[in-house]
């Protein structure tokens, strides 16, 4: 009997549990899963009023708020089943503003409200005036409001909220910024801010530097309404994004003595009408991408000499360049990416490490010494016109890279590595201190051989330790891995892993098959090969000894590389080839 009794005792635990636990517990729940905890017991009734988030799925917020656009729609001359319909949808949208309305008028802190309205009416001004009210109140961090349509009417800010100073982030979508409304308007503690297709006027550009003192995250993207776009008195901005769609932006001057990032995207029509760009006093910005910019040569050049620690230039369809002279002791990444008219870039960067360049022609590289001395670079070239004059502005081109360490090409098909016989006579291999190679062919037809194109390569690139060759139009590729170290007695030294898959992204990740080279080691006193009496090196025509070649897409007829391999020594050493096939890999 005693046991009993204590048994029922212990029947209400729940209702005995701390109030901050039961917040906890709540706070983990969308918010009518929260309302439903009423029912558990007295204690918890009302609980999930206090809750310092509001949960509300995308899913809730548009059926309920699309309401009120269904209503609108339905016929002025309502059968009985259309009133019916009509006066439940007006039921069940009271109710929901009801819910909201008790969720948000607590007096409670509350951290975050992430607001979605999907079908805007006037009849709502006033309700989600209100509701701000009640969350800025509440001492609320961060406000995300999304409106469905950026068509007429559209929401405008309320000032009450151009005054909370427990405001962190504000993320606002498809709706007005008026600048009457900040006027003795302030946000102390306001980090982030992020507009998206906001409507807004001239004056809050103007205001936002006495509103948002310590603002370190400014994010604009294709808003519309001003014409004018200057940052200054933004002291403690780091990282700046703006994207814009629009024809009327006359000028965008950005000075932040402590901005660290900006990133701008034109995605506009890149004939019309230029708009100024200014990056004045920025002495701390690290990174600078700069995407479809309307900028000449000159004005380009000014912006990089104020950008005294840069260290990563990004350039895309930036149309207007033709010769591009970067100069910076801290720049370790560069990127030109179909820059259409860019014919020279003149580079000054002891610490570059990484360069890319995706164009449909070739240009002009004039580094400050002989060549870059990268630890990576990617090239994409697809010529229009093919001949010996190109094939040597090709080679030369690659001259310039032939200090790299993993070099990745990338080209239409391997017509483009066939350097003719008369172009080869008369040069000397481009890429001679290239150690990995990846190559990726666009749209090869395979119209030669693996071998010729295997060929090929080594000629361009005769002291490799890996080649990687991946054809987007054949599921089965070839891998060479070439390991230039002493073979040791009776085994390979094992080259294979995951560190090189993943040296250039996804590309080198698609590669279907893999081939291991092991060469001769050099002895001490002996000259080089000879091949080139210009280089000093000593190529794979006379130190290879093991060809070990490993297929991922199934079994291949490997018989004719097999072949070449096995007489490829110029001094009629036998080259040994072992295949091994790995079936059960499938090509992303």
């Amino acid at each position: 009997m005693e046991k009993k009794v204590n048994l029922e005792k212990n029947l209400d635990r729940i209702s005995d549990l701390p109030e901050p636990i039961r917040r906890h517990i709540l706070s983990f729940l969308p918010a009518d899963d929260a309302v439903r905890s009423s029912i558990l017991s007295s204690s918890w009734r009302g609980l999930w009023t206090e809750l310092p988030k509001l949960k509300l799925s995308e899913f809730q917020l548009k059926f309920q708020f699309r309401s009120s656009l269904m209503v609108k729609k339905l016929p002025k001359g309502m059968n009985d089943g259309a009133r019916v319909k009509r006066e439940a949808i007006l039921r069940e949208r009271e109710a929901f503003y009801g819910f909201l309305d008790r969720a948000l008028e607590s007096s409670s802190d509350f951290k975050k409200l992430d607001l979605y309205v999907f079908g805007y009416g006037l009849e709502l001004e006033s309700r989600l005036d209100h509701w701000l009210e009640c969350v800025v109140r509440r001492r609320i961090k961060v406000l995300k409001l999304h409106f469905s349509s950026r068509e007429k009417p559209r929401y405008c800010l309320p000032k009450i909220v151009l005054g909370a100073n427990s405001l962190t982030k504000l993320h606002l979508q498809k709706c007005d910024l008026n600048s009457s409304r900040f006027v003795d308007a302030q946000l102390p503690s306001l980090r982030e801010v992020n507009l998206e297709y906001v409507y807004m006027d001239d004056g809050v550009m103007g205001s936002l530097a006495a509103v948002c003192p310590n603002l370190e995250v400014f994010d604009i993207i294709s808003c519309r309404g001003f014409t004018r776009f200057v940052v200054s008195g933004l002291n403690k901005l780091l990282t700046m994004e703006f994207e814009t769609s629009a024809d009327v932006i006359e000028l965008i001057e950005i000075e932040a003595p402590n901005l660290l990032e900006f990133f701008y995207l034109n995605d506009r029509n890149i004939d019309a009408q230029a708009c100024a760009i200014k990056v004045l006093a920025c002495p701390k910005m690290r990174r600078l991408r700069l995407h479809g910019a309307q900028l000449g040569d000159d004005v380009f050049k000014q912006i990089l000499e104020n950008l005294f620690v840069l260290e990563k230039l990004e350039l895309y369809r930036c149309n207007w360049l033709e010769h591009v002279s970067v100069s910076n002791q801290h720049l370790v990444q560069v990127e030109f990416s179909y820059c259409r008219r860019i014919k020279m870039v003149e580079i000054d960067a002891p610490n570059l490490k990484s360069f890319q360049y995706s164009n449909g022609e070739l240009m002009t590289i004039k580094p400050k010494g002989c060549a870059l001395k990268l630890t990576e670079a990617s090239i994409y070239i697809k010529p229009y016109i093919r001949g010996d004059k190109w094939y040597v502005r090709f080679i030369k081109f690659l001259a310039k890279l032939r200090h790299c360490e993993k070099l990745q090409l990338i080209v239409g098909s391997e017509e483009e590595f066939l350097i003719p016989e008369s172009v080869r006579m008369e040069s000397r291999p481009p890429l001679h201190g290239v150690k990995n190679l990846v190559v990726q062919l666009r749209s090869s037809l395979l119209k030669y051989t693996q071998v010729e194109l295997v060929q090929a390569l080594l000629w361009l690139a005769s002291c490799l330790e890996s080649l990687s060759i991946n054809n987007d139009s054949n599921p089965v590729c070839k891998f060479l891995k070439i390991a230039k170290q002493p073979r040791e007695t009776g085994e390979i030294a094992d080259y294979f892993g995951a560190d090189y898959c993943g040296a250039f992204g996804e590309e080198v990740s698609r590669v279907a098959g893999e081939e291991k080279f092991t060469y001769e080691k050099p002895v001490e006193g002996k000259k080089k090969c000879g091949c080139w009496k210009s280089l000093p090196i000593n190529c794979w025509k006379h130190a290879l000894t093991e060809v070990s070649l490993e297929n991922w897409g199934g079994d291949e007829d490997d018989t004719d590389l097999a072949t070449f391999f096995s007489k490829a020594r110029v001094d009629g050493k036998m080259v040994c080839f072992v295949k091994k096939v790995r079936p059960g890999w499938n090509r992303r």
